[in-house]
């Protein structure tokens, strides 16, 4: 009964932003035809609000990014099937000829992966000197303070003294770490023989051995350009539906597996350290409709 109700609530959800892009998208329309005024109502955002119980925020947003949409009707519709914050990212960056392809990014591509897309974009375009580093991940090393209690102090020197006393706590901090990460199961699609040994089967997991090979190269971090996030998926460079092979598969976080299957890196194939975002072709590529990757396990 609970998951009934929360399933149903969840539907319900969906089929409410629904609705609210469908309101957005009309609201341009209405203001410039004065039908809240001609309906009595003393500006868009009293007419929105109470007929549609839409915030001030969103119907300022949503008026500001119309201004910019004039030539590009594929981005106006995205704003009914996509919502206004996804298309408000972007829709400075497109042209009427790059229109369809900004859409399709926005279509495809979660609102944080297409907020760091138009992020590098923005570098790029903005600073001619930095072409040839372009396309570098933007993230920052993340800096995270810890307390430790009287118990964990005592495990935390317990282990300190495993690695060797001679360590500083930051480096035996990363050895723990890398050793937990690297401690990963035998994924599906494999079996044990009664020697002990892996057989593969008809699957597109990785073997254990390979992966952990793939990411002890990485030390398990995202291999786009100086990404510091941690890796989610195996990605292939190749494909594994083109050779049924794994011998290209590289660790990527989220964003960038949704940049590699959206054609926005370049030399992909190549080593990592070639990569470069695809800019200038990349938002003329249309997005792979499958994510071909390999989901951490």
């Amino acid at each position: 009964m609970k998951n009934s109700l929360h399933q149903k609530f969840i539907d319900l959800g969906r089929e409410r932003n629904k609705i609210t892009y469908k309101l957005l998208a009309l609201l341009p329309k209405i203001y410039k035809m004065h039908i809240d005024k001609k309906e009595g109502y003393a500006t868009i955002y009293e007419y929105a609000g109470k007929l549609a119980g839409l915030s001030h925020g969103v119907v300022e947003k949503t008026l500001r990014t119309n201004k910019n949409l004039d030539g590009k009707p594929y981005l106006q519709k995205a704003v009914e099937t996509q919502g206004i914050h996804k298309v408000a990212l972007v829709v400075k960056l497109a042209t009427s000829k790059t229109d369809a392809a900004w859409a399709d990014k926005v279509e495809n591509m979660s609102k944080t992966a297409l907020a760091e897309l138009a992020q590098e974009v923005r570098m790029k375009h903005g600073n001619a000197a930095n072409v040839a580093t372009a396309g570098a991940c933007a993230a920052a090393p993340v800096s995270i303070k810890i307390e430790l209690n009287a118990e964990m102090q005592f495990m935390f020197l317990k282990l300190k003294k495993q690695f060797g006393d001679n360590l500083s706590n930051k480096e035996v901090m990363r050895r723990i770490l890398r050793k937990l990460t690297m401690e990963e199961k035998n994924p599906r699609g494999w079996i044990k023989t009664e020697k002990g040994q892996c057989v593969k089967s008809v699957t597109r997991y990785v073997p254990v051995q390979q992966k952990r090979t793939v990411l002890g190269r990485s030390n398990g971090k995202c291999s786009y350009p100086g990404c510091n996030r941690p890796s989610d998926m195996l990605h292939n460079r190749g494909r594994f539906y083109e050779k049924q092979s794994h011998h290209s598969v590289v660790p990527l976080c989220k964003i960038h597996h949704e940049f590699a299957h959206n054609g926005l890196i370049s030399n992909e194939k190549a080593g990592e350290q070639n990569w470069r975002l695809n800019i200038d072709e990349g938002v003329h590529t249309y997005s792979d409709a499958m994510f071909r990757g390999y989901k951490m396990i």
